[in-house]
């Protein structure tokens, strides 16, 4: 699948309550009138949540990891053709109108788009999982920029061969019920998403996203497959250009 992945910051006048609240109460209504125009096969938008969870998350990786996101939205097409005629057949144009008309809001230079291809790692069937408000799954979000010792390329390999085994040999102590790698497309279309949207900041290697539920190992056996994450996560992520946090899911379009 060939999704587009859109990182969203609130103003930063704008408290994370606030743009919760302002979400719910319209601004989702508005994304879905302009996602709906764009024939993708789904959409889902993920809420940033800001909690001592990432506090912890920060810490186990040297505290200096950036601030979570407020919002991501997640589009997906079956090919990159479909993607690219829906983002440059005027789709790019009216995603950045409606981040203009929310800039009350939206900060839409810190706000880093591209498009990007998925490699699911743990993944049940029918693929329905959704972390909802007040739901038993946890959501986690983490979009991650490589060490710059290690070439693109080599991070790359690294994460998809390496990393991706090792998370699925710890996913029944983690209680991961589901754990998908997304990386950055280098396509040519990333170029007119950066230029139509307006970011001034850099995109991200990828993301990967993990729903955890209460299913797992002894507290000890989550303690060592969360360390052994983490140590294997220092061998390609720069912790301080990347971030890692827990996210309410809504499907836009399904």
């Amino acid at each position: 699948m060939i999704r587009f992945e859109y990182y969203l910051r609130r103003q930063p006048h704008v408290s994370s309550e606030g743009f919760q609240v302002a979400w719910q109460d319209g601004l989702q209504t508005a994304w879905l009138d302009v996602l709906n125009s764009l024939g993708c096969l789904r959409a889902l938008a993920v809420l940033g949540q800001h909690n001592d969870l990432f506090d912890q998350m920060n810490h186990a990786r040297g505290g200096s990891m950036q601030a979570p996101f407020d919002l991501v939205v997640e589009l997906w097409w079956t090919t990159d053709a479909g993607a690219v005629r829906a983002l440059t057949g005027g789709g790019l144009e009216r995603l950045a109108d409606l981040v203009a008309a929310q800039a009350v809001w939206l900060d839409a230079p810190r706000s880093p788009a591209w498009l990007a291809m998925e490699y699911p790692q743990v993944n049940p069937t029918p693929e329905d999982l959704l972390a909802s408000a007040g739901g038993v799954l946890k959501k986690l979000q983490f979009p991650l920029q490589h060490r710059r010792d290690l070439s693109e390329a080599a991070a790359r390999q690294y994460w998809l061969q390496s990393h991706g085994p090792l998370i699925r040999q710890h996913a029944p102590d983690s209680g991961i019920a589901r754990y998908v790698q997304v990386h950055r497309l280098d396509h040519p279309v990333n170029a007119n998403i950066a230029a139509a949207l307006g970011f001034e900041c850099p995109v991200y290697l990828g993301h990967a996203e993990v729903w955890v539920g209460p299913d797992g190992g002894t507290q000890d056996a989550r303690r060592n497959a969360s360390r052994a994450a983490v140590e294997d996560e220092a061998k390609f992520i720069d912790f301080a250009a990347s971030t890692l946090f827990t996210g309410i899911e809504t499907r836009l379009i399904e």
